[in-house]
């Protein structure tokens, strides 16, 4: 089930990424309010970018079936990490 969604891209002197990732799909991971940790998949939208290169349209969906769907709701944020590194904020639409 995929959703749409906007990332915010955290800034390197924030911790977060010199650039975006350049590929049309990412596999991040988010930590979820009871601690428990998922992997998700991220198609980017490549074809109409934002003017903020720290910003990306995006659709997500979590890599496995039995994952909490409903979670993403509407307005939900999620923190995106590569390992233990936060890399940025995504905000479902």
């Amino acid at each position: 089930m995929l959703k749409r969604a906007i990332i915010y891209w955290f800034s390197e002197e924030d911790g977060g990424r010199k650039k975006p990732p350049t590929g049309e799909e990412y596999y991040p991971t988010t930590e979820l309010e009871d601690g428990s940790t998922w992997s998700l998949a991220i198609k980017f939208d490549r074809e109409n970018p934002t003017h903020n290169a720290m910003v990306d349209h995006c659709e997500v969906c979590f890599l496995f079936d039995h994952a909490p769907h409903h979670l993403f709701r509407s307005s939900a944020e999620f923190i995106l990490y590569e390992g233990p590194r936060k890399v940025g904020a995504m905000v479902i639409r």
